[in-house]
């Protein structure tokens, strides 16, 4: 071998010699055999990190034996995986301290099961989507001082099973989507000195336990858990973390949300629960806080896309009064907004969209669309609460929404408790919505509301009715294409003149609306208060625990044709020949003249007693002249 060649093979040797080297204390080393522990082993001494750990294992490190010290000493163990990994891993060993340690990307950061008299202190962890730091039927253990953040969901720590009178303290938790601290089946745990905020399902959460008590801890929501010394906590959360709740995973950037809806402009941009939107925007996440709106609308001309996410209140809170309450989405007055493609549940009002009707600072051109508002408002006092609600709106579209179990309180028609509430406003569109399940009406109208339509809406099991047009100048309203069955009170219910239903379907509506006013009664459509000049079209109202169509006695003007009914008070359909058919639809004498070649239809033609005169005597002309030439 050439000496040149032999040279470059001991440079090479050495480099991978002294490379290997570099590399074999990377890992937790030994305090007594100086075993280099590295990703998978069973650990059965203390040992000290000289090195960051990056694992593809299922387990970190595992524990092997009592009373050992695993001491982080400031490095990490992380991996990319996103299984059910854990970074610790202890079944039954007592007495052990984990410290000083970075745990990063494991779906379980530090995992104990029947583990006892331990401490986990003053370590980081960043976990996947279980829990950070998990006791399993483990008791008497301190978790102190550690930093606990920015999961997709689960748990910041987790005592379950029996896991009895551990002591948590000095912590500071935000899991963003999960819950800080999480108590079941578990009993005089004590919480001490803890910050728990910016967890969107709850900072400090007692499912089950007795016990559980703590003092002088900073959270928000808490729920079957309060400090001693205050409710939730002695200390509230500050609106910054509360709002940060998508924070960043670099530390000390926690201010600054990446969880929110994001700017089309300027995707640095990032608007968060609670937050004015100036812009036109993306969901990344799901949203949620306990209190105040969800967000406000800012500026003219925005979109607001929810990206199929959800905005979340938590709680309800007080929704009494017939003030601003708490809603979702809260526009006071700006034109041309967009919300689309957004779950919203758990406000007093799932969207409010208010114009002023002082100033004239009335809403126009809004659009709802393909949104699924469900769950809000409460039943607890009177309440002006609706799904989506309006007041002073124009030339806006809701459409393609599911809107359901919304509730509300008050027998007034401005109580709440409908699934759409419009309260003034003209040349608007209601459309193509699922409407079901609301304490009120689906659709409700009152406050001189004019020239609106209400088409192809599906609006069933409603407590007061399905499409009321209550107010006595609720004034023409173009009504088509609905379906409208199974509500408490009238399928349709109109209160004020020249409106037209034509093509609906109202069938079906029952007795038993808690309501009992004029507006309550199982008719399938209802023509009341000062309803003249009504058209009825080509509407199917049959199998209504009440008459099907009910008309109050002298009203004029109401009309229709070709209407299917089985009953009716003060009102029959009219035919060309004025001759009222009731009971099945009214149509005119036509005859189809059928061809039987090919099984060909032709269309429908009318045959008057003139038409039929005329056609005899040609045929007769026809029979003369053909006898004629025969002879």
């Amino acid at each position: 071998m050439k000496r040149e060649h032999l040279a470059g093979l001991l440079i090479l040797l050495l480099s991978v010699l002294l490379l290997s080297a570099a590399n074999a204390h990377a890992g937790c080393i030994g305090d007594v055999t100086s075993t280099d522990y590295g990703c998978g082993d069973t650990v059965i001494e203390s040992c000290t990190f000289d090195g960051d750990l990056n694992c593809s294992t299922k387990y970190g490190l595992i524990i092997g034996a009592d009373g050992i010290v695993i001491d982080g000493n400031g490095y990490a163990i992380t991996t990319g995986a996103h299984g059910d990994e854990e970074g610790i891993h202890n079944n039954g060993c007592d007495r052990v301290t984990i410290k000083n340690l970075g745990i990063s990307g494991f779906c379980f950061g530090i995992y104990w099961r029947d583990a006892d008299n331990g401490n986990i202190m003053d370590n980081s962890i960043d976990y996947h989507q279980g829990s950070g730091i998990w006791l399993f039927a483990s008791s008497r253990n301190n978790i102190t001082g550690n930093s606990i953040d920015y999961s997709d969901s689960g748990q910041g720590i987790f005592l379950s099973s029996a896991a009895n009178r551990n002591t948590i303290r000095d912590n500071e938790i935000m899991t963003v989507t999960g819950r800080g601290v999480n108590i079941d089946g578990s009993n005089e745990n004590e919480l001490r000195d803890n910050r728990v905020c910016g967890n969107a399902c709850g900072d400090v959460v007692v499912e089950s336990g007795s016990g559980n008590m703590g003092s002088n801890n900073t959270c928000e929501i808490a729920k079957g858990y309060s400090d001693s010394y205050g409710s939730p906590c002695t200390h509230s959360c500050p609106s910054c973390e509360i709002r940060s709740a998508g924070g960043s995973k670099d530390k000390g950037k926690r201010g600054k949300p990446t969880c929110g809806c994001v700017s089309v402009r300027d995707s640095s941009t990032i608007f968060a629960y609670g937050d004015t939107v100036t812009e036109s925007c993306v969901f990344n996440c799901n949203l949620s806080y306990q209190s105040g709106h969800g967000l406000v609308i800012g500026a003219d001309n925005i979109v607001i896309d929810g990206n199929g996410y959800t905005l979340d209140g938590i709680t309800h809170g007080g929704c009494s009064g017939f003030g601003i309450q708490r809603s979702g989405i809260f526009n006071k007055g700006y034109d041309g907004v967009t919300v689309k493609n957004l779950e919203i549940t758990n406000f007093c009002n799932g969207i409010y969209l208010r114009g002023d009707e002082i100033t004239g600072d009335v809403v126009n051109n809004n659009t709802i669309d393909n949104c699924e508002i469900h769950h809000n408002g409460n039943d607890l006092e009177d309440t002006a609460t609706h799904g989506i609600k309006m007041h002073y709106v124009y030339k806006s579209m809701i459409s393609n929404n599911l809107v359901h179990h919304n509730k509300g309180k008050g027998t007034s028609c401005e109580n709440g408790g409908n699934g759409i509430f419009l309260n003034a406003g003209d040349y608007n569109v209601i459309a193509n919505n699922t409407v079901y399940d609301n304490t009120k009406a689906g659709i409700f109208t009152r406050m001189k509301p004019r020239y609106n339509n209400v088409t192809s809406n599906r609006v069933t099991g409603n407590g007061q009715g399905g499409i009321v047009l209550r107010c006595k100048l609720s004034s023409l309203f173009t009504i088509e294409n609905n379906i409208v069955t199974d509500n408490k009170g009238p399928g349709i219910y109109v209160g004020g003149p020249g409106n037209t239903l034509r093509y609906n379907t109202a069938t079906d509506n029952k007795n038993g609306s808690t309501y009992g006013d004029d507006a309550s009664i199982a008719n399938g459509i209802r023509i009341s208060r000062e309803a003249d000049n009504t058209t009825l079209i080509e509407n199917n109202v049959t199998g209504n625990d009440d008459t099907d169509v009910y008309v109050k006695k002298g009203l004029t003007g109401i009309a229709g044709s070709n209407n299917t009914y089985q009953s009716t008070s003060n009102y029959e359909d009219y035919s060309r020949d004025s001759q009222g058919v009731r009971g099945k639809k009214v149509v005119g004498r036509t005859e189809s003249v059928n061809s039987f070649r090919s099984g060909t239809e032709l269309p429908a033609v009318k045959v008057t007693p003139l038409m039929a005169t005329l056609i005899v005597v040609v045929l007769l002309v026809f029979v003369v002249f053909g006898y004629s030439r025969k002879k």
